[in-house]
């Protein structure tokens, strides 16, 4: 937990979605996208998995010293240790999570926090398996999003504005964004990769019915602002802005999204639990020729056992 996201939006409209409010202009300003150094673009998709490459909001300033402004770059889900050598994805750690308990005694984690590496991972909303009903033998998948204004469903893009202005920002869908880790590798062919983790905690009674971990998830502009400015926020302050957040919307999805590979729309689209839709016989034979589903493997999710072999602190 977290193992899956959706972020369906192509790079101009996360920026619009990721407007902030200027304290001196009175005005929304949209961050600028950083094109990959690697080459390695991002693909929207409603169902990301890590290894995927995803829209995240950092400080210009680890980019060029001189300036101190949130842009968005594309990353790697899943933090390459700094000590690894060999293909980006054969580390062999499980990654894409970092427990908010374990970050400062972390030698992966802790150095990127300390060194100020962090960051916000913008996307539409998430995916969870609820791991309470231990009578139910499939684990029914769920998307967790932020409330939307009304008449925005942020599962369906024909019910959503879309427009941007710069005294108005955006009507579209309200992203959600988590708190991260990131850290920059170099590939043996010399191309700088960037990759990130995301923070988890102990859920709160909001969300706890699902799953006993959730996202760090920063609720305002001021407290992503603050998160990603290390130059102004030292470690210490910025960990007083992580909390279990309470404002989260919720639906249960088709099992569909249990397999990393389907990209299809249907994801995250609601489902009855009591009144199930027929299966899609194309979509079935499809799913049937891919390997067997099963939610994506995380820190958060394995055995004891298991996880305390793949740590890496």
């Amino acid at each position: 937990m977290c193992g899956r996201t959706a972020c369906a939006l192509d790079p101009e409209t996360v920026c619009k979605a990721t407007s902030f409010k200027d304290s001196k202009s009175g005005k929304f300003l949209k961050p600028e996208w950083k094109d990959s150094l690697s080459g390695m673009d991002y693909r929207p998709s409603v169902n990301l998995a890590p290894t995927d490459i995803t829209p995240v909001l950092v400080n210009a300033s680890h980019f060029d010293h001189k300036d101190n402004e949130p842009v968005i770059y594309p990353m790697m889900w899943g933090m390459i240790p700094p000590w690894h050598k060999g293909d980006i994805k054969s580390h062999g750690l499980s990654t894409n999570n970092c427990r908010l308990e374990n970050m400062n005694g972390s030698k992966l984690y802790s150095p990127a926090f300390s060194n100020g590496r962090r960051c916000v991972v913008l996307c539409e909303g998430f995916y969870e398996w609820q791991t309470t009903k231990k009578e139910s033998s499939v684990k029914q998948p769920y998307y967790i999003y932020a409330p939307q204004n009304d008449e925005v469903k942020v599962e369906d893009p024909g019910s959503w504005d879309g427009e941007w202005s710069e005294t108005e920002g955006w009507k579209g869908p309200k992203l959600l964004k988590m708190a991260g880790l990131f850290s920059c590798w170099t590939s043996s062919e010399g191309k700088p990769i960037y990759s990130y983790s995301v923070i988890t905690m102990e859920a709160n009674a909001t969300f706890s019915w699902l799953h006993h971990r959730m996202p760090a998830i920063l609720n305002s502009d001021e407290e992503v602002m603050d998160w990603i400015d290390c130059g102004r926020v030292p470690s210490h302050k910025a960990l007083q802005l992580l909390k279990p957040v309470d404002s989260l919307s919720w639906h249960p999805v088709s099992t569909a999204v249990n397999n990393s590979r389907n990209k299809s729309d249907v994801c995250n689209k609601p489902v009855d639990l009591k009144k199930p839709k027929p299966a899609n016989p194309l979509m079935m034979n499809w799913l049937k020729k891919a390997n067997k589903p099963q939610p994506c493997e995380s820190d958060d999710t394995l055995p004891e056992a298991k996880r305390l072999k793949k740590e890496t602190d």
